[in-house]
């Protein structure tokens, strides 16, 4: 293995167990947040949250965020009915809503909502979102006659700052933290990003005009593994 390693900045908190696995490969693996993840409480929500726990609504998340907050309120909910994003959303259901059914996926929120509209079963859904969220499937589904019960659960505060250390690689996990990171940061010509979805990608090439690499699976372990094969076979490459 050569002895300089190649350094990665992911924008979120990471286990160390994923910069153990990038240690292993001879990359060095730090996390700095870019953004701050603050749930929403009022009496009317957490009202509202809990008589929606009981089941006979159709969920749709598209966030493990949301997923986290709203099941900090519920505790162990019932199983519900669920269309959520795959990867890390799709887990954080099975994970801490167990005995949901996923009536379907999809790799993007606008493909989401084509799936709900093209299953053809639904007229209403409670979409459980954050503050700062696209209007792709709600939009969508207003448009085909599918009523919208929309609830924030949480805010996404950014948290910019500008980097003192140059980096080989940066991972981005949100639209949000792309624009937190580029705000005081800009593109050096010799940086790889790597974005955990085609959203977050598309931040990304809006905001430095570069694409990034994207993870085939939309999930953390999944984008960091793509970044420590990426910069592991420029190392087998150039032994």
């Amino acid at each position: 293995m050569p002895s300089d390693k190649h350094r990665i900045l992911s924008t979120k908190e990471l286990p160390d167990s994923l910069r153990l696995l990038a240690t292993a490969r001879n990359i060095t693996l730090r996390d700095q947040p870019f953004i701050d993840i603050l749930p929403v409480r009022t009496p009317e929500l957490e009202a509202r949250l809990k008589a929606i726990a009981q089941g006979g609504k159709v969920l749709v998340f598209t966030s493990p965020n949301t997923v986290k907050a709203v099941t900090a309120l519920w505790g162990q909910p019932a199983g519900q009915q669920v269309y959520c994003l795959g990867g890390a959303t799709l887990e954080a259901i099975e994970k801490t809503i167990p005995g949901s059914e996923i009536l379907g996926t999809g790799i993007s929120s606008l493909e989401l909502a084509k799936r709900i509209v093209a299953d053809g079963s639904v007229k209403e859904i409670v979409f459980l979102c954050g503050n700062i969220r696209r209007n792709d499937l709600p939009g969508h589904l207003l448009a085909n006659n599918i009523a919208v019960e929309e609830h924030i659960v949480y805010e996404t505060v950014e948290t910019p700052a500008l980097l003192e250390e140059s980096y080989d690689g940066v991972l981005f996990f949100s639209p949000s933290s792309v624009r937190s990171f580029f705000l005081h940061n800009r593109p050096n010509g010799h940086t790889v990003y790597f974005a955990i979805g085609e959203t977050t990608g598309g931040a990304v090439k809006e905001a430095t005009g570069i694409q990034p690499v994207i993870s085939q699976e939309a999930s953390v372990p999944a984008l960091v593994q793509t970044a420590i094969d990426y910069f592991d076979n420029i190392n087998y490459s150039n032994e």
